[in-house]
């Protein structure tokens, strides 16, 4: 139950300069958060979501200002509190995450450095002390080996890290209330869910709040007490978490949940969209035993991305790639290009070897085996247009010039949704979704038999995941194309894949198809990620939070893994023989493959 109001605004106005006069991209923003609450912030990007949150705290993005209104926090105008003032409350009694980890960190100072100053500049201790609680906050947020973490810089941490480490700064003095901007966009399912659970758990334990600026319909039916809505800076809707799922009133919010409930194969009128049946035949794609190591600089060691991982794609078949950051899929995916040369093991394209041909055989094979990278901007020349973008694969690859070319280009950008008139468009004068439907057409534009989805939707929002997952689907069906589909979203990989594959630590621990491994998975790590994984369904809120089958401790390191079983000191299933028995992937009665000899003994 919640109790008083920690936060009470009333009349927000932000505004930004515009050509003869002033933008308002927040309006008449009123909003109360009471002690023990979880309040969902959600809209379309560009709403003025985030900027409303910021501004809670009295921070505006220059050219912006605070027009008028008031923010009290524990019976104190936050706006009209002097700057010393203001940094008092900042970090101690309000704390924020923010969803770019890396322009909020220092490139010069090792996190460890980062965390002990926030610590110590609101709490009388040595530095010495706040050195000791860095090490505990990043251990509490998941990060493995933090003794040694401790002294990385930012940069040669990966995004997820990096938002951890804020998660860490934001939480290291325990703050009244917690502003949250997309604060698990990258991490890890079972990383969000502890942070999740340890925010919830919190609030009800110390009467704190947390606003949660947020897209994840599954955060908001898992953890949230009351969802909010804006739309072009003003709230549309604010109710308590079942009305919102059950009765949703604004135009924007219906929409949003009957996508997902369709991409969860939960609306009558929108059935699971791939049947049961696995395509048929010989496969496309074969790996066996494949295996890629990486040197580290200045040492010997190596780390282990992928582990004698073994698995078959089937034409117009496609196969989810699953697990957490680190476990090797993306080295999977770029080793069965190519991209990266295997440091063992074998990939067949139908009869040919991928893995021992030679450059310039490679070459004449790319028409054949494409790739959609996570964030499409990144994968394309800002200074392109969507035809030259496009155009640079009929280049390489055909002979097709001049009007060929140019109604060639047209095609596909009908393809895919795109009205030919963008031909002309920058990357940057498109969305995310119009990026990634360019970055899909330039792969598909020499007919490939195959292609590798690295994370395709995981910059996207949920209209747009919907459209683009529905898209791909289709392009399989017509044009007949098998893909690797790897991601974090069970909930668009139950939508979209035939058979899924789990990793754990560059090893495949359980492969069978999506109705078997997502519906009733059997090795423990794959129990585990589906447990922690926040579908949208309020049935699931209890089992969420108290319920969910977890692992103890930490990831390994790569460069360091266990001698026999890699989950052995992580699993709740684990006895003595595991620790020095090796694992295999091997077939199960039901025809799914599962690397735990407890599972094929039947123990388990």
């Amino acid at each position: 139950m919640a109790g008083e109001v920690i936060l009470s605004a009333r009349g927000l106005n932000v505004a930004f300069p515009r050509a003869g006069g002033e933008a308002h991209v927040v309006k008449d923003f009123s909003l109360d958060i009471r002690a023990g609450e979880f309040v969902g912030l959600m809209g379309q990007p560009g709403c003025g979501k985030s900027t409303a949150s910021v501004a809670l705290m009295g921070l505006v993005k220059p050219p912006g200002r605070i027009v008028s209104g008031s923010v009290s926090f524990l019976g104190r105008d936050l706006l009209t509190l002097d700057e010393p003032e203001l940094r008092e409350v900042r970090g101690k009694d309000v704390g924020l995450i923010v969803q770019n980890p890396r322009t909020s960190l220092h490139p010069m100072l090792n996190v460890g450095s980062q965390i002990s100053n926030v610590y110590r500049s609101h709490n009388k201790v040595g530095a010495n002390e706040a050195w000791k609680h860095a090490i505990v906050m990043l251990r509490m947020v998941g990060i493995n080996d933090p003794e040694r973490r401790v002294h990385a810089y930012p940069h040669e941490l990966s995004t997820g890290m990096t938002q951890r480490v804020l998660i860490a700064m934001a939480l290291s003095s325990h703050p009244r209330l917690l502003i949250a901007d997309e604060p698990t966009s990258g991490l890890d399912v079972t990383i969000q869910a502890q942070f999740l659970d340890q925010m919830w758990e919190a609030t009800q334990a110390t009467g704190s709040a947390v606003l949660l600026v947020t897209q994840n319909l599954g955060i908001v039916a898992n953890y949230c007490d009351r969802v909010v809505v804006m739309a072009d800076g003003t709230i549309v809707e604010s109710a308590p978490v079942r009305e919102f799922f059950e009765a949703p009133q604004n135009e924007y919010s219906r929409k949003v949940l009957s996508l997902q409930r369709a991409a969860q194969g939960n609306d009558p009128a929108a059935p699971m969209a791939r049947s049961v049946d696995v395509p048929a035949g010989k496969p496309l794609i074969s790996v066996r035993d494949l295996s890629k190591d990486f040197d580290i600089r200045g040492s010997k060691a190596k780390v282990h991305a992928v582990d004698h991982a073994s698995f078959n794609i089937r034409p117009r078949e496609c196969l989810g790639l699953v697990g957490e950051s680190g476990s090797g899929k993306t080295t999977v995916g770029r080793c069965l290009l190519r991209l990266e040369a295997p440091t063992g093991g074998e990939i067949f394209f139908g009869e040919t070897p991928l893995h021992s041909l030679s450059d310039d055989e490679l070459r004449r094979l790319r028409t054949k085996l494409q790739i959609v990278f996570q964030d499409p901007f990144d994968s394309m020349n800002p200074r392109w247009s969507a035809a030259d973008i496009i155009g640079e694969m009929l280049d390489l690859h055909t002979s097709w010039r001049g009007a060929e070319k140019a109604a060639r280009i047209d095609e596909l950008l009908t393809l895919v949704g795109l009205e030919p008139s963008i031909r002309n468009a920058s990357p940057r004068q498109l969305s995310a979704g119009r990026q990634q439907r360019i970055a899909i057409a330039r792969a598909i534009a020499t007919a490939p038999d195959f292609i590798v989805l690295d994370e395709p939707t995981s910059a996207l929002t949920p209209e747009t995941t919907a459209e683009i997952i529905r898209l791909l689907m289709d392009l399989s069906k017509r044009l007949g194309i098998a893909y690797l589909f790897i991601s974090h979203d069970l909930t668009t990989v139950r939508y979209i894949c035939h058979r899924v594959a789990v990793m754990y630590l560059g090893q495949v621990v359980e492969i069978g198809t999506k109705e078997q491994v997502l519906g009733a998975p059997r090795h423990p790590y794959s129990k585990a990620l589906l447990s922690s994984h926040l579908f949208p369904d309020l049935s699931h809120r209890r089992v969420a939070r108290k319920e969910r089958t977890s692992l103890k401790g930490e990831i390994p390191s790569p460069i360091d893994l266990p001698r026999g079983c890699y989950l052995f000191g992580r699993c709740p299933s684990q006895v003595e023989r595991c620790r020095d028995t090796p694992q295999h992937l091997v077939a199960l009665p039901d025809a799914r493959e599962v690397r735990c000899w407890r599972v094929e003994a039947g123990e388990i």
